[in-house]
């Protein structure tokens, strides 16, 4: 579903009542003053003063109905296109105010939710603005023919002193097997439920690099509802304030991350939750390609233009545990990292022609400590025979990179390409990738 906002709601279709719009706890401190309002209410029977709709890149038919509602006189009406619906079979949007609401008294935003068809929507707030600070995001809400409360958790109240971003929603036909249907949402309002606790961040592997600062992103946040439910959600990392265990090796100023050339390890922990940022060490840049760009043939490099691609990991079979997420150092610096590595198929969108290459170049280097020799097989290919184009079994040595060349022995069209470990080994937590290409 597309998040991203790509006109304003001017055009939206209303109906003519809404055409106006009117009508386990922690210390936690911040230091901005707030000046905006406080207001709990976004629509109860009614949009609350100020309150406005933005959707997000097509019309979204919204309107008031006051025949089915949860309480009181009214709720929104959403019709959710079917596929034939030459904008998509989805719809979606964010309610906001110009004006900002001072949010730090409430640890919560709640609404009530039916559906005419049993169905899954991604909701949250925060999402308003072309670079929102302080989003939460839950996906997989369920909507069926009963009215349900759904709570979205507040990670640090105490940030939400000016927010614009109130409440938004998308939603499609992908569980409905492309059946249009009807959403009603309800009672969408912030509360203070004081029954919130336990909040706590996924745990968090990365590698880091002697220059250049690292952005923390969205993460992975748990609250523990009342229902005794922990609720997963992604958040923006701006709601938290990170400590370092290790300052020599890296600090932490607002979200970004300054690395300060020691290879050791460092925990992140932020004040406002459980968990942590594991810096697993700060290591060297994978080593220059010293070869012509008129020779080579890219698909994961900096260093040349990549007339390949891939999404680097075909999530193979059910047994493959491998993850992968991008690190970027700059506009320049890209680096690939594997986490929980066993294997991955790093598949072309487009066959690459080697007529005239010889090799494929890797550079690989394992985060962790293991014991023994720790090996991975670097695969160019596989035929219908199970045959590869060219296989190494390279020895990896932990913190350092590793160049491999795999011959391509004579094969001209090359589809994928295979990293996997070797027989009686266990999976890797880290690893990172650099420097693909065809010479």
């Amino acid at each position: 579903m597309n998040k991203h906002i790509l006109n304003t709601a001017k055009g939206l279709f209303f109906s003519a009542a809404l055409v106006t719009l009117a009508g386990c706890e922690r210390e936690i401190s911040t230091d901005v003053l707030a000046t905006s309002p406080k207001v709990a209410e976004v629509f109860l029977d009614e949009f609350a003063a100020g309150v406005d709709f933005q959707a997000w890149g097509k019309t979204t038919a919204l309107s008031q109905d006051n025949e089915t509602k949860y309480s009181g006189t009214a709720s929104l009406k959403i019709e959710v296109p079917t596929p034939d619906d030459f904008l998509g079979n989805w719809t979606g949007g964010v309610f906001f105010t110009e004006a900002g609401r001072d949010l730090s008294d409430y640890d919560a935003l709640t609404f009530y939710v039916k559906s005419s068809a049993s169905t899954k929507i991604e909701v949250g707030l925060g999402s308003y603005g072309d670079n929102p600070e302080y989003t939460v995001t839950i996906a997989g809400v369920t909507a069926d023919a009963n009215w349900r409360k759904v709570i979205i958790p507040i990670p640090n109240p105490a940030k939400l002193t000016a927010e614009k971003g109130l409440f938004n929603f998308s939603a499609g036909t992908n569980d409905t097997g492309g059946q249009a249907y009807t959403l009603w949402i309800d009672e969408v309002k912030y509360e203070k439920l004081g029954t919130l606790a336990h909040t706590r961040i996924k745990d968090v592997n990365m590698a880091g690099f002697p220059t250049g600062n690292i952005e923390i992103d969205e993460l992975t946040a748990y609250v523990n509802l009342p229902n005794g439910v922990n609720q997963e959600m992604t958040v923006s990392s701006k709601y938290f304030t990170f400590d370092s265990s290790n300052p020599e090796v890296a600090t932490v100023e607002g979200n970004i991350i300054s690395f300060h050339g020691m290879k050791n390890r460092a925990v992140l922990t932020p004040k406002e939750a459980e968990g942590s940022i594991t810096i697993t060490g700060v290591y060297d840049f994978a080593p220059e390609p010293d070869k012509d760009e008129a020779d080579v043939i890219s698909l994961y490099c900096d260093n040349y233009t990549n007339t390949l691609s891939s999404p680097f990991n075909g999530y193979w079979a059910p047994y493959q545990t491998t993850t992968n997420d991008e690190i970027t150092l700059s506009e320049n610096h890209h680096i690939m990292h594997y986490g929980n590595f066993n294997f991955v198929g790093i598949v072309l969108d487009e066959n690459a022609d080697t007529t005239d290459k010889t090799y494929v170049h890797i550079d690989i280097l394992l985060q962790d400590d293991v014991e023994g020799n720790p090996q991975i097989d670097i695969s160019a290919d596989i035929n219908a025979n199970g045959d590869p184009a060219g296989k190494e079994t390279v020895n990896l040595k932990t913190g350092e990179w590793v160049s491999v060349d795999i011959p391509l022995n004579g094969y001209t069209v090359i589809h994928q390409l295979q990293l996997a470990i070797t027989e009686n080994t266990i999976a890797y937590q880290n690893l990172l990738v650099d420097n693909i290409y065809f010479y």
